[in-house]
């Protein structure tokens, strides 16, 4: 049993049944080795319903109010071999996979056109209780086109545990430029799902920010493949766990061609019982001659419950490339601590400084200026003693 195969049987998809018969993934699988799939299985899950909104949004597997501004255009025509095959790989990749493709509520083709530039800000609408969404979003970015993407998540609290999911396939030609921004600070309840496979042209780039603080479970699985020479990708990211959260990163970089460049930065902060997964592969293929990528992780753990689970991989087949990377786990520099407290900072404030610090190294490169001052509003309330911050950020004009 799934938690979905009330919905699975009513579901006429082709691949309900293969979901129904696979069932979520457990343990065994590498990659959900450390997600608690109890609450997905132990959930009877409902069908969801949608909900009132002005904005463009996903509530309930459906997208509400599909934007009409100059460069985009929602496709009719449906996918493109290359996408099928993409999404078909998305959705055969694991149990949970197969239901999110079975269960699809909604698949919306959106096209940049070429040398257009266009913003759009995709509201997720927390769902009701035990209900679980499921959608796909298809971007097409023409050549010397720009698209700023930016998702939020409502923090409206349902009573019971709710689910929303979203596949998203992005394809960018030549020239183009994606700006990708996910702040999720959804409920205490909501489990959320996101999955993003990204293919970049030659001389394309793709630039992600995620921004994980709510949620009771969140998990990402990022794909971004370089076809293109001169391509290149940026992807930074932070999670701040308290309580009992779970939250789990899964990128991958694939460098399929040669002077194509890279770079990862993830900071996780974990308090209380909270725990957070980071797997970030970077592979560079045998004729991707003359690539670059640096990997950054860090982990910060400021309980004796909290856990991380750190796993950086680098796979490189090429003799003639550039390759950092770092990782590291531990508790906040005693050093540093020592250094604050020498200077009559008391140690709490002291801790929530540094706290701020680690945190701060990507809140600080979010390009968009509301959504940053946002997520620092969010991340001082997070610390203790963050009103001190506050004040002398403000005393300073930082």
């Amino acid at each position: 049993m799934s938690g979905f195969d009330t919905l699975l049987a009513q579901s006429t998809a082709p691949r309900a049944e293969q979901a129904r018969a696979l069932g979520l993934p457990t343990p065994r699988v590498e990659r959900w080795k450390y997600v608690p799939t109890r609450t997905l299985a132990r959930t009877a899950w409902v069908a969801p319903t949608q909900r009132d909104t002005d904005t463009f949004a996903l509530s309930g597997g459906q997208f509400l109010n599909i934007p009409t501004v100059d460069g985009l255009t929602e496709v009719q025509s449906g996918l493109t071999e290359s996408e099928r095959l993409r999404l078909d790989a998305m959705a055969t990749a694991h149990g949970f996979s197969l239901t999110q493709d079975a269960l699809n509520g909604h698949q919306l083709i959106l096209e940049v056109g070429a040398s257009a530039s266009v913003t759009l800000t995709l509201e997720h609408l927390a769902n009701l209780s035990l209900e679980a969404g499921f959608a796909t979003l298809v971007i097409r970015v023409g050549s010397n086109a720009s698209l700023s993407l930016i998702e939020t998540f409502e923090a409206e609290a349902a009573s019971e545990t709710n689910l929303d999911s979203l596949r998203m396939l992005v394809s960018v030609a030549r020239d183009g430029r994606v700006n990708h921004l996910k702040f999720q600070a959804a409920n205490a309840g909501q489990l959320i799902f996101h999955a993003v496979d990204v293919d970049l042209s030659e001389n394309a780039q793709y630039t992600l920010d995620t921004i994980d603080f709510g949620s009771k479970m969140a998990r990402s699985d990022i794909l971004i493949t370089l076809s293109g020479r001169h391509a290149n990708t940026d992807v930074r990211g932070l999670a701040l766990c308290n309580g009992s959260q779970y939250h789990d990163t899964h990128l991958a970089i694939d460098h399929a061609v040669g002077e194509t460049t890279s770079a990862m930065m993830f900071r996780n902060m974990v308090d209380d019982k909270g725990e957070a997964t980071f797997n970030g592969r970077v592979l560079i293929r045998k004729d991707a001659q003359k690539s670059a990528t640096e990997q950054s992780v860090a982990n910060l753990l400021l309980s004796e419950r909290a856990r991380v689970n750190p796993k950086p991989e680098l796979e490189i087949y090429a003799d003639d490339v550039t390759a950092s990377h770092g990782c590291t786990v531990g508790s906040l520099n005693k050093a540093e601590l020592f250094y604050l407290k020498s200077r009559g900072i008391a140690e709490a404030d002291a801790r929530a400084f540094l706290q701020y610090a680690f945190a701060e190294e990507v809140v600080e490169r979010v390009a968009h200026p509301q959504i940053r001052e946002q997520i620092e509003t969010r991340l001082l309330g997070e610390l203790t003693h963050g009103e001190l911050i506050a004040e002398l950020k403000d005393a300073l004009d930082v």
